[in-house]
């Protein structure tokens, strides 16, 4: 078996904490549903590794039990496959009996397959991510398909490309890009052979940085795919790179830079749509430019989209909670707008949600697949009466309508701020699937 961490996988091997104070032990390391974590157990307190998760149980002791260092954010995990060094870790969850034996877990951040030491990759130089739908949304590939066609025969040839990256630019100390590679998969001794087709979102900078800071990009880039056809969409970690983590042959000799694979917990995967669900915003309205001004608009107003974004997660959840959490985020909109404009903070702030709403309006002249005026009001209606008490409550299919339109506008305002043309932004809504109304079913 090769060095691999595959959701349901179990192996068992020597945990390495980089105190040279604590005894050896084994641990079993797992990836489940759960998360990835390394599980260890003790026969008495005053264990070292049993003060990471009894340090604070309440209890008064005589003697006291003796002081021990926390519980580490980095450990290793060695078996005879391989080495696996975990990030961000946080021990949480024990069983132990009074005085006696137990067992715990350390749950990680993530994994890092294959490095051999105490390298700090909580703060890596680069990381990748594979988003839903990247490379489609690109319209790149890096295989080229040849059919021909002769009398009952039929013969195809696949090409791999090597297509060069593409480098949209950097921001805030980060440059940001996007690697494209192909890959064949045998499925073991089966008649399957698997070709992968990739584009891989990748931050770099010359300063090492923290997970979340790289993540912001990536995450940038992924709501623009969601907002673009409402589909929702992940963005997985999947290399990390870190610049004191060379590859190196067995002689000791350095041979550049080295990504190493990247296991996180696994998540839910996404449901792609049924048929072909075209972009509002395509990369050909855009570019690399056009990429980079979608970074900097997400950072100015973040108050305003995230709320919308973040609303399609929501499975499951009431009209009122979808519309509770999106209409902040049209409020903000309406108020930063303003302030761009140049009304003061305490004018702004004091202006009516329907002007706030007429404000938004303004920027999408014919855009919209229903009355804009109409919408304004019905949705002022429905958000302030779910926020205030002494106001008739909305119907919930009005309600439902409101965070559909919001949502629309949202996006059609998104799409139009990054240069699409209004006449362009109208066909591709007029054929969203968005567009519907919710029908109340007697």
């Amino acid at each position: 078996m090769a060095n691999e961490l595959h959701l349901g996988m179990r192996r068992v091997g020597d945990l390495i904490d980089f105190n040279p104070d604590t005894p050896p032990v084994k641990v079993a390391l797992e990836h489940s549903d759960r998360g990835v974590g390394v599980t260890l157990s003790w026969s008495t307190e005053d264990n070292p590794y049993a003060s990471w998760f009894l340090r604070d149980d309440g209890f008064v002791r005589i003697p006291p039990r003796p002081k021990a260092p926390p519980a580490p954010k980095r450990v290793l995990f060695r078996d005879s496959h391989g080495s696996v060094l975990l990030v961000g870790c946080r021990a949480r969850g024990f069983h132990s009996n009074v005085g006696g034996p137990g067992s715990g877990t350390m749950w990680a951040r993530a994994a890092i397959m294959g490095v051999q030491g105490e390298i700090d990759f909580d703060n890596p130089h680069g990381l990748q991510t594979e988003i839903g739908g990247l490379r489609a949304w690109l319209r790149r590939t890096s295989w080229e398909e040849t059919r021909r066609y002769e009398e009952r025969v039929q013969e195809v040839t696949v090409k791999s490309l090597n297509l060069p990256e593409l480098k949209v630019g950097e921001y805030e100390g980060l440059r940001l890009s996007i690697a494209f590679g192909w890959g064949v998969q045998q499925e073991g001794d089966g008649d399957r052979r698997i070709l992968t087709d990739i584009a891989r979102c990748s931050t770099r900078t010359d300063t090492p940085t923290s997970w979340s800071t790289h993540l912001k990009l990536h995450y940038a880039v992924r709501d623009l795919l969601i907002l673009s056809r409402w589909q929702e969409t992940l963005c997985k970690e999947v290399r990390a790179l870190r610049l004191d983590d060379p590859l190196r042959t067995l002689d000791g000799v350095e041979h550049g830079e080295q990504w190493r694979g990247v296991v996180i917990p696994a998540k839910e995967e996404s449901i792609p749509p049924r048929g072909h669900r075209a972009h509002l915003v395509e990369y050909d309205d855009l570019g690399t430019n056009g990429l980079l001004r979608w970074i900097e608009l997400r950072d100015e107003f973040a108050r305003a989209i995230d709320p919308v974004v973040s609303s399609i997660g929501l499975r499951g959840a009431t009209a009122n909670t979808l519309l509770a959490q999106t209409g902040p985020g049209l409020e903000a909109l309406g108020y930063l707008l303003m302030v761009r404009d140049g009304t003061s903070k305490k004018a702004a702030t004091a202006t009516t949600l329907k002007k706030r709403f007429e404000r938004i309006l303004a920027d999408l002249g014919d855009s919209l697949p229903f009355n804009g005026a109409s919408w304004v009001d019905a949705a002022a209606a429905a958000y302030n009466g779910l926020k205030h008490a002494n106001r008739r409550e909305p119907d919930p299919v009005d309600v439902v309508n409101a965070w559909r339109e919001c949502v629309l506008v949202t996006r059609a305002w998104v799409a139009i701020e990054l240069g699409v043309p209004v006449d362009r932004v109208r066909e591709r809504l007029a054929m969203d699937p968005q567009r519907h109304a919710y029908v109340k079913v007697d």
